[in-house]
């Protein structure tokens, strides 16, 4: 029978921080770095924790330092705690910000990440306006460059910007859900126009692992890629937000190479002149931890299922 009376715990944000530092570097010497202590104070701060929740956390495995399933059930936790905390702080010091903000996002961020940054900034600076506009990667480097837009999100950085990581997501390989990979021939493939960073990947992906291809179809907008793989007309590449019912995850399996894993950036002109915006970014940057961190496993058998796993939020 559980005690009502029991006292609950109060959690040491610095313990936590430091956890999910260890857990997400592996080691107790890179989360030291991390959080600017020294490697024993990281291992004394763990066992001050362990002993403060009663549970063992980590698990050895040579060098790098593994959850224990109690560990993995904390580390949900402690992102959140972290999460609130620092967004408390960061609204009571920026609450009277104000001003208009314009955000740039690529098509392949607009229906996936844009929305939660949307809501990050606007909750954090109720009396900011935003403006959102939504382009190809290549127009919103050149809008950032000329001071067009204040803030870009985009799934591929852009050179010569400040860019702060949001979340990393598995890239896949995808088809209509009835779609067969015709064998032993060139891989059909359903793409952007030029220029296309994500078109740009798949090609090197393919000529690295020297699988040949030919171009099925070429797109103008990424719901024109969607549309096209969804009426079987070849197969494309795209990070695992693009999962629905009416598509397949092809794999190793069908003989298809891993993709490298798709990174959201949210970028800013360092030369941009607003104190607004770079107050702004640099608050964001502040803002140590990813909103979204997704695992892709894929089975051993090889049939290039995806799972994605979601630490928080």
């Amino acid at each position: 029978m559980i005690n009502a009376n029991r006292p609950i715990l109060n959690l040491d944000l610095d313990l936590l921080r430091t956890f999910v530092a260890v857990a997400d570097l592996n080691t107790f010497a890179a989360a030291a770095t991390a959080v600017c202590r020294t490697q024993s104070a990281v291992s004394q701060q763990m066992q001050r924790l362990e002993q403060l929740v009663g549970k063992e956390l980590f698990a050895r495995h040579g060098r790098n330092k593994l959850l224990t399933e109690h560990g993995i059930q904390l580390l949900g936790y402690a992102r959140k705690i972290l999460r609130f905390n620092d967004e408390a702080c960061t609204s009571l010091m920026f609450s009277s910000l104000q001003g208009m903000l314009t955000i740039g996002s690529s098509d392949e961020s607009a229906d996936t990440i844009l929305p939660f940054l949307l809501n990050r900034i606007s909750s954090v600076y109720p009396k900011l306006a935003l403006d959102v506009r939504v382009k190809r990667h290549v127009e919103m480097a050149e809008m950032l460059q000329a001071n067009e837009v204040d803030l870009v999100l985009t799934t591929h950085r852009l050179e010569n910007f400040n860019a702060i990581p949001l979340r990393t997501s598995p890239t896949l390989w995808y088809c209509a859900a009835d779609y067969l990979l015709p064998p032993g021939e060139a891989v059909p493939l359903v793409l952007l126009d030029d220029p296309s960073p994500f078109r740009d990947m798949i090609i090197e992906t393919l000529n690295a692992a020297r699988i040949p291809w030919r171009l099925a179809y070429v797109a103008s907008t990424l719901s024109a890629v969607r549309a096209a793989v969804k009426a079987g007309l070849g197969i494309t590449a795209r990070p695992v937000e693009m999962m629905s019912p009416d598509l397949r995850v092809l794999g190793k399996v069908d003989g298809l190479p891993v993709m490298p894993d798709t990174e959201y950036l949210l970028s800013c002109n360092a030369q941009n002149p607003s104190e607004l915006v770079q107050a702004i970014f640099q608050s964001m940057e502040n803002y140590n931890n990813p909103w979204y961190q997704y695992r892709a496993y894929t089975s051993e058998g090889g049939d290039g299922s995806a799972i994605a796993e979601r630490d928080f939020e």
